[in-house]
């Protein structure tokens, strides 16, 4: 009698021991305290509900889930994902929840177990090179929380895992610098939105779009002044230009042909395309009374080279007149300036081959000289001025720049000339 006690005891030590031997964690995971208000299935309360109800509820809400599309954001760069790629496999949740809800023989003295599981989300290749293309993003450890989020029918919002940024400072692409003008007024509103602007492969960047947060906090000058510089930093890289626009006049702040002006009211933007298979990062700030740009990446396989050919144009001088001026006088309305015509090449080497782009033609067309003179005529003189026999200034006035005076002194009707015959001697009529 005593052996069988024994071998009683024993064995429910040993049942106790087992089940106090399972996997801690998994039991953490699905198994709720009794103060809970029933078990969930993502969120869901399905206490007491049978299997087809339990199938119903969670539909609904998979249905009313889906209906907002999951924003992706790491790093200041955002990524959509169309919710409805996603497929949730109901029916081997419901699966798993029944065997977890079921309370094994060995522990018979256990309450009605509580549970909260999520609900099975199919493998999902589309979505996960979706995430792979942000090269700034850890591919696995983004793609397992959205999953582990979507799972759960959680916040539309998943906070992607940045890589270490520093890594994309190690290759400067390109550098631009130049001082900044007196009528740019607050380009830092500017500048900070750019700074640290990550552009990932195959991604187009839109100047208007990036700093609309402060646009209308700066004016035209500064505007233009950032985006000419951010011009300058794209144009040393591979990166396609896709819109950019030409200033009116000749620029002062970087060379001309290499300034991108914004019209906001217009959409007249600046935007390119990052064509390479690598991440781009955008570095701007102050060094003085200058703005630095940079562009810089973890790796830089070809080498770029940019050329700006001018051709001089001169201006024209343009007379115009004015009865209003005193007689002889001019007077100097426009200074002539110079025009340009400018090609802008870009020349990109690198594996044993060159490749040459022409970027843009630009024109600037001369500001001609402008002068206005006098309209005023000098006064003819009249037939019947007496002839007095003074020197007259007027007679000696030489208009058409022969170098003989312009006006014929008349001859008096009653002053015939003087007849000779042929010995000499005078002849009257």
């Amino acid at each position: 009698m005593k052996i069988q006690f024994k071998m009683f005891t024993l064995a429910v030590m040993c049942i106790f021991l087992l089940y106090m031997w399972l996997p801690t964690q998994d039991i953490m995971r699905v198994f709720a305290d009794d103060e809970s208000n029933g078990s969930t299935i993502a969120g869901v309360n399905v206490n007491g509900l049978d299997p087809e109800e339990i199938e119903s509820v969670l539909q609904d809400a998979v249905n009313v889930w889906m209906q907002e599309d999951i924003k992706v954001i790491g790093g200041e760069i955002g990524l959509i994902v169309d919710s409805s790629k996603l497929q949730f496999d109901i029916p081997s949740t419901i699966t798993e929840f029944q065997t977890l809800v079921k309370k094994p023989w060995y522990a018979f003295w256990d309450n009605e177990r509580v549970i909260h599981i999520p609900l099975k989300v199919a493998e999902n290749e589309e979505i996960k090179n979706e995430v792979a293309k942000v090269a700034a993003w850890d591919t696995d450890e983004t793609y397992n929380q959205l999953i582990s989020q979507v799972s759960f029918l959680m916040d539309h919002k998943v906070e992607a895992k940045v890589k270490q940024l520093d890594a994309y400072n190690t290759e400067r692409l390109a550098l631009a610098i130049s001082n900044i003008p007196s009528d740019a007024f607050a380009p830092v509103e500017l500048v900070t939105l750019l700074d640290g602007k990550m552009v990932n492969p195959d991604e187009e960047f839109s100047f208007i779009e990036t700093v609309n947060e402060n646009i209308n906090k700066v004016n035209n000058e500064s505007l233009n002044f950032v985006s000419s510089l951010l011009y300058n930093a794209v144009l040393q890289t591979e990166f396609e230009i896709l819109e950019r626009h030409q200033s009116k006049e000749v620029p002062t702040s970087v060379e001309i042909g290499t300034e991108a002006v914004i019209n906001v009211n217009v959409n007249e933007d600046l935007r390119f395309l990052n064509n390479t298979k690598y991440v781009g990062k955008i570095n701007a700030s102050f060094d003085g009374n200058s703005l630095k740009v940079e562009i810089t990446s973890d790796t830089k396989f070809k080498e770029v080279n940019v050329t700006v050919d001018k051709e001089i144009l001169m201006p024209r001088m343009i007379y115009r007149y004015s009865n209003d001026l005193p007689l002889g006088q001019q007077q100097l309305l426009q200074d002539g300036k110079e025009g340009y015509r400018v090609i802008v090449t870009r020349t990109i080497s690198g594996n044993g081959t060159t490749q040459e782009q022409r970027i843009s033609r630009d024109y600037y067309p001369p500001v001609n000289e402008i002068i206005l003179k006098s309209s005023k005529q000098p006064d003819p003189i009249s037939e019947l001025q007496p002839n007095t026999g003074e020197y007259d200034s007027n007679m000696e006035i030489d208009l058409d720049g022969d170098g003989l005076p312009d006006i014929e002194v008349p001859v008096k009707s009653d002053d015939e000339p003087t007849t000779y015959d042929k010995s000499g001697d005078s002849v009257t009529p």
